[in-house]
């Protein structure tokens, strides 16, 4: 085994991680490939393929779908509690400018096309500090990486008790780095790994380790170092968690969008057979069906012309082949074999359909979002605790004072004229603040605060002091 070995399930799935990556990103990515997603007829000769592949047609189905579900299960801000020291997380969460809003949604943009992502915190390498003021000058702050699965080569785990803990991890990076002249621009790989190494006497330390190429092109490990949280004691455990569609366990199964990619190719190639099936079809076909052999060399010599300014001593017929709607039959079924599976389709008289459809039509995307959704909410909160831990004196904190939770309400809410006449009749009589309906006929949202608030807002509209800012609000 060397330093650039990968898990074998890694191996298994990275050529499907691949190929919904290529269906995302659309028709010229797929076209880039060739025979890869479109293979050459046994009859072709490599002109003959070339427009075979011109005049096929790829539809951006999974890719439509795949950017729909990222922004629905967004289309609520999450409900981000924590303390101020972490409030830098709102702006900047991965070191690269990425909100933790952001963040979470590139985790569900991995998600759905590889099935898992890993989340990790780190912290750079600086000494403990002695107080909070001595960290900002040190620009020191703990940072949550989203990993794409395909960085992710190999990862291990050990039984410590009756507990599965990870124990190893190893990651791809690219470092990007200016030429001499400051024109250029390299890029170098380099392997980050994490281990958790047993220090005797059933204690961890958890290690980071770089490796390196170099001038030779052989990989060079650099030095050991051993990262510690606020009070400068080492971890006994890896931050590092994976993050799946189904659980956040290292085990590996399809991703979301991976039976739909497969339709979606499917399709890709029915469309090239019909459009070949159209261009040779659909052309008229001069036939001579009592020509003889001398005729045929003048044929070939001088060529033939139809019309009335040259004739030809021969019965000619003009022949027209039958249509065959045979492909283009499979082409419809895979369309709504898509559809069914939650694929995001623009089609004529959509606006029609009652809500019942549209929402027997979404219950099968939104009970994978669902699932996606709740666990990384799981996997952030995790990632905020060891935050905490980095950088704060006092890491355990309620849920009151840290947490991250992404909404599952997918739909947005449709006004109800009725819903908008009921909350009225009910701020005419006293039991809603008048707040309620005004913010309904605003945004369509039903208010979210508790009854108890409800209450308040009430006593003070009857007290006339709606007007005047509560204490909270002062």
């Amino acid at each position: 085994m060397t330093i650039t070995s990968k898990h074998a399930e890694y191996s298994a799935n990275i050529d499907a991680w691949v190929k919904v990556d290529d269906v995302c990103k659309g028709q010229k990515a797929i076209k880039d490939k060739g025979k890869t997603y479109l293979p050459k007829p046994v009859t072709f000769g490599d002109a003959e393929y070339e427009e075979y592949l011109a005049r096929a047609v790829f539809y951006g189905v999974v890719g439509r779908t795949h950017k729909s579900n990222v922004g629905q299960a967004f289309n609520k801000l999450p409900d981000f509690k924590r303390p101020n020291d972490l409030e830098y997380l709102e702006r900047n969460s991965d070191g690269s400018g990425r909100s933790i809003y952001q963040n979470s949604q590139r985790a569900l943009d991995l998600i759905q096309r590889h099935y898992r992502c890993g989340i990790y915190v780190d912290y750079p390498q600086v000494a403990p500090s002695r107080s909070r003021a001595e960290d900002k000058q040190k620009n020191a702050f703990p940072m949550i990486h989203v990993l794409n699965s395909k960085s992710i080569h190999d990862w291990d785990h050990i039984i410590v008790g009756n507990q599965k803990k990870l124990s190893f991890v190893k990651i791809l990076e690219s470092v990007a780095t200016r030429t001499a002249d400051g024109f250029g621009r390299e890029t170098k790989d380099q392997y980050r790994i994490l281990r958790l190494e047993d220090a005797g006497q059933g204690d961890f330390i958890y290690t980071v380790q770089i490796y390196q190429q170099n001038d030779k092109g052989n990989w060079v490990e650099g030095p050991q170092y051993i990262p510690t949280d606020y009070h400068g004691r080492h971890w006994d455990y890896i931050p590092f968690t994976f993050c799946g569609a189904i659980d956040n366990t290292d085990e590996i199964y399809n991703a979301p969008l991976l039976e739909l990619t497969d339709l979606s190719l499917a399709h890709y190639r029915n469309s090239a057979d019909v459009e070949e099936s159209g261009f040779i079809v659909g052309q008229p076909i001069i036939c001579m069906p009592e020509i003889t052999h001398e005729q045929y060399d003048i044929v070939k010599k001088e060529g033939l012309s139809v019309g009335s300014r040259k004739g030809f001593p021969a019965k000619v017929d003009v022949v027209q082949a039958k249509e065959n709607n045979l492909v283009k039959q499979l082409m419809t079924d895979k369309w709504a074999q898509m559809k069914e599976m939650g694929a995001r389709l623009i089609e004529v008289g959509s606006a029609n359909k009652t809500a019942t459809q549209a929402d027997n039509e979404d219950s099968v995307q939104h009970s994978v979002l669902s699932l996606a959704v709740s666990n990384i909410s799981e996997a952030f909160q995790m990632a905020l605790r060891w935050c905490a831990k980095f950088a704060l004196p006092n890491h355990d904190l309620s849920p009151d004072e840290l947490n991250y939770v992404i909404s599952q309400d997918f739909n947005k809410p449709k006004f109800s004229e009725e819903r908008a006449k009921r909350l009225y009749e009910a701020c005419v009589g006293g039991n809603l603040p008048w707040v309620v309906w005004y913010q309904y006929e605003q945004t369509g949202i039903f208010s979210e605060e508790k009854w108890e608030e409800i209450e308040k807002l009430i006593e003070r509209q009857v007290d006339g002091g709606m007007s005047n800012p509560s204490d909270d609000e002062e």
